[in-house]
């Protein structure tokens, strides 16, 4: 009997041990749910590749070996980010999580605040990600300074009549709405603004509504799901004005899929840096991918560098993360510039420049 007790102790006493040394070495986990199927898969491939540049900067950094980087594939759907994310928190628990789009990021929000886990998106811009606080950070500057730059573009255009194409989402309904505001403001007309459903490519209906209104150019705020069809269809029916778009013609699934439809559109995207830290990030880069970074990739990598950061100053849990990047009063200075936030979590030390789709890329609107 004594020597079952026995065995019963140390069997005890050996998976407390077990546990201990588990929890002692347990890693903080960063979850980048983004899509990697899809349409929009080119969004997820650019946030991995700048994320893993990040990495690659930190390989002989023995902070590497303090965290987990999880990927997964959100499918651009709120729902299924949703679902993603509930199951790594019961999982593997999750300090930080990562969504590509605005949508997404909305909808993980209220669950984030919960569970007091941060909400970092390298990319989604949506003015509507103010209600995300107190653990939601943006990367990216707001959709609205987004919306007046193409406003005040299209204007000094000359153009005084303009329709606009917008996905029904919280991305497309925020960056349309601005824009809109500030082109009223600068007197001149909105004479169409139609709407279509994240998936559809069967654009036709709006694009007869958006030709009667006889604009002077045509202002497209979609998806490469959608855009790619929509360009097709503004050929196929005639449509020739001047096109401009919002920052998904950054997007390189465009490219590969409607170069020749796409030359010359004008849109807007965060300002390209010109600093020491996005150079070297461009060379390693360059070397690793084989092509030329772009302020997409970097902000990804300025998101993790942000996560790091925090961790560096001992920050483990995704409330102490938040801590962290609340304090910051001076900023982060990353790849795409200094990140430094207000009280809504929008980082105000950024700005938007126009670029012109050229051959398969785009390049720096010279005015």
């Amino acid at each position: 009997m004594k020597l079952f007790r026995a065995i019963i102790f140390y069997s005890f006493f050996v998976i407390f041990i077990l546990t201990a040394c588990e929890k002692k070495d347990a890693k903080m986990n960063v979850l980048v749910a983004v899509p990697f199927t899809g349409d929009a898969a080119s969004y997820g491939k650019v946030i991995k590749e700048g994320i893993e540049i990040g990495l690659d900067e930190l390989a002989k950094d023995p902070i590497r070996k303090k965290f987990n980087v999880i990927f997964q594939d959100s499918k651009l759907s709120p729902k299924e980010i949703v679902t993603i994310f509930q199951q790594e928190l019961s999982t593997n628990g999750v300090s930080v999580i990562m969504p590509a789009s605005t949508s997404e990021a909305l909808a993980l929000a209220p669950l984030c605040n919960k569970n007091k886990v941060v909400l970092l998106p390298p990319l989604a811009d949506g003015d509507q990600l103010i209600q995300a606080r107190p653990y939601f950070f943006r990367i990216s500057p707001a959709s609205s300074f987004q919306g007046k730059i193409l406003a005040d573009a299209i204007s000094g255009a000359g153009i005084s009549r303009v329709a606009v194409l917008y996905l029904n989402d919280s991305w497309g309904q925020g960056l349309s709405m601005k824009f809109k505001e500030f082109f009223l403001l600068n007197n001149k007309t909105v004479v169409a603004m139609e709407s279509c459903n994240p998936g559809q490519i069967d654009l036709r209906s709006q694009l007869q509504k958006i030709k009667s209104s006889n604009p002077e150019a045509l202002l497209i705020i979609l998806h490469p799901t959608e855009t790619i069809p929509a360009l097709k269809q503004v050929k196929e029916l005639g449509i020739k004005v001047k096109l401009y778009g919002g920052d998904n013609f950054s997007n390189k699934a465009i490219y590969n899929e409607a170069a020749d439809l796409s030359q010359g559109v004008i849109f807007a995207l965060p300002a390209k840096p010109e600093n020491e830290i996005f150079k070297k990030f461009s060379d390693m880069y360059k070397e690793r991918f084989g092509t030329e970074a772009d302020i997409n990739a970097a902000a990804a990598r300025d998101a993790i560098m942000v996560v790091i950061e925090a961790i560096r100053k001992g920050a483990v849990t995704g409330e102490a993360i938040k801590n962290v990047l609340d304090g910051m009063s001076d900023g982060f200075n990353g790849a795409t510039g200094l990140i430094k936030w207000d009280d809504n979590g929008n980082v105000l030390s950024k700005k938007y420049q126009l670029y012109v789709v050229e051959g398969k890329s785009y390049k720096l609107l010279m005015k």
